[in-house]
């Protein structure tokens, strides 16, 4: 006897609606996103984009969703409303394929950056001896425009034998910060590594920018009296926070080896920055070994910087012994702390630093 399989049609339809429901607001969603990302690529006036900001996703709306043959003559002879609609949709799927793929094969393009990123840091490695060439050490002063100073460097990996999480946070928003490793020297010498958004002469970080392909990503490595004094100079000072890390020498050479081949990729395959995947925070986060840190994607602490303190304690990296909020106040630099200029070395300061005097 045959198996007759019976049929369903309210099951069917329910499907059919779940499904139109979700592709009809990845449409929408598409279109928004897409017309930022106008806003934020192209190289056109401001006003222009703007224009193409708001009248890109309201054409993709009206093809996907309003069927009519005012415009389209050549849509006249379809008299039924359901076939000038998947016409129009057919439409509607093109553009937003064209400009998709336009969008993602776009690269990084060279511009008039500003001075302090005026360069890619490079190393050269040879045995344990690392050579940075473009180390940043410029001097920055209250009120006076900063003195870049590029120097060629050279630290020996069987020396490195520690690494601190320094973290800057912006204003009284609990989720905004900036994290910078450092990573320390026997003879009391650090490297400073800042994931940046490299920033063209005229233009400002826009966080919202680096969801859009919009800006590169720009791996700095400086002395501790150069990226931490570019902050505490600030009118007013920003605050740093610095929290020794807790792992084997061994594990920080292999993950500060990473971060070095990675800034000699970028130096000659530039990438962009991304407030998502390839931030401040996740550039780290990508490159750490499994025996320094591993993540999960869904932890939201991952995607925001300003709550990875609990995360790097959670995972054992940092002091765990006290809660969060009592950890930043003990680890947050002093107020009024005397400038580099003042003291015979680089080492000398970062000691002082952290001297609690």
């Amino acid at each position: 006897m045959p198996l007759h399989v019976r049929s369903h049609p309210a099951g069917l339809r329910y499907a059919r609606l779940v499904g139109r429901a979700a592709l009809n607001s990845t449409i929408v969603l598409l279109a928004l996103y897409f017309g930022l990302a106008l806003f934020y690529w192209l190289g056109w006036p401001v006003w222009l984009r703007q224009v193409g900001a708001v009248l890109f996703p309201v054409a993709i709306g009206l093809l996907w969703f309003f069927p009519t043959d005012r415009f389209w003559p050549r849509l006249r002879h379809l008299h039924r409303p359901a076939d000038r609609l998947l016409a129009q949709r057919g439409v509607a799927a093109l553009l937003l394929g064209v400009l998709a793929t336009a969008y993602m094969t776009k690269t990084p393009v060279e511009q008039d950056w500003v001075p302090l990123m005026g360069r890619h840091a490079t190393a050269t490695i040879d045995g344990n001896i690392v050579t940075l060439s473009n180390y940043r050490d410029a001097v920055h002063r209250t009120g006076q425009p900063s003195i870049p100073v590029w120097t060629t460097a050279r630290f020996d990996l069987s020396q490195l034998d520690g690494a601190d999480l320094v973290i800057q946070p912006f204003g009284t928003s609990k989720a905004t910060a900036h994290i910078l490793l450092s990573f320390r020297f026997a003879d009391g010498s650090h490297v400073v590594v800042s994931m940046e958004s490299r920033q063209a002469k005229g233009k400002s970080f826009d966080a919202i920018a680096g969801f859009f392909r919009h800006d590169q990503l720009y791996p700095e490595l400086a002395t501790e009296r150069d990226l931490f004094w570019e902050r505490l100079s600030r009118t007013p000072p920003d605050n740093l926070q610095i929290y020794p890390i807790r792992q084997s020498p061994e594990t920080l050479r292999a993950y500060f080896r990473r971060i070095l081949a990675f800034a000699n990729d970028i130096s000659t395959q530039p990438k962009f920055y991304s407030t998502l995947d390839e931030s401040c925070m996740t550039a780290f986060i990508n490159l750490a070994p499994e025996s320094f840190a591993s993540v999960p994607v869904y932890d939201v602490r991952r995607w925001i910087p300003g709550y990875s303190l609990s995360l790097f304690q959670q995972l054992g990296l940092v002091d765990n012994s006290l809660p969060a909020a009592q950890l930043e106040r003990l680890r947050t630099l002093r107020p009024g702390l005397r400038p580099p200029s003042e003291f015979p070395s680089d080492a000398a300061w970062s000691a002082y630093l952290r001297s609690g005097k």
